[in-house]
């Protein structure tokens, strides 16, 4: 006789992070490290602008996993093009605020050493 009735469920955690929805989660932590980092040792003077290449690089990173993925972006929810967005949205903004000598300074070319 068999029995017949609820299977015990099985976790993949494997499987787990080929979830969507655990894979933006992933890469939003993993993409908000870098910028953190910046912010932290980044001197003052350059800081602004570093983060803002940092979110840039971001943003074309996720953007082009999203093209590869095929990720659909009229779905429901965030999705990764929103991420992409919003990094880009970041590097935008931090490169419109920060002064063009630091951004001199950043990539070696300052006259004032």
């Amino acid at each position: 006789m068999s029995l017949s009735g609820l299977e015990p469920v099985r976790r993949d955690t494997a499987n787990e992070v080929r979830n969507s929805r655990t894979r933006l989660r992933v890469l939003f932590v993993l993409g908000a490290l870098p910028a953190a980092l910046v912010a932290l040792f980044a001197p003052k003077a350059v800081a602004l602008p570093a983060a803002s290449l940092v979110s840039i690089m971001l943003a074309f990173a996720v953007a082009f996993y999203a093209y590869r993925a095929r990720v659909n972006y009229r779905s429901q929810g965030l999705t990764f093009w929103d991420l992409a967005g919003m990094f880009a949205f970041i590097g935008i903004g931090a490169g419109a605020m920060s002064e063009p000598l630091a951004v001199l300074e950043l990539f070696g070319m300052s006259a004032t050493r």
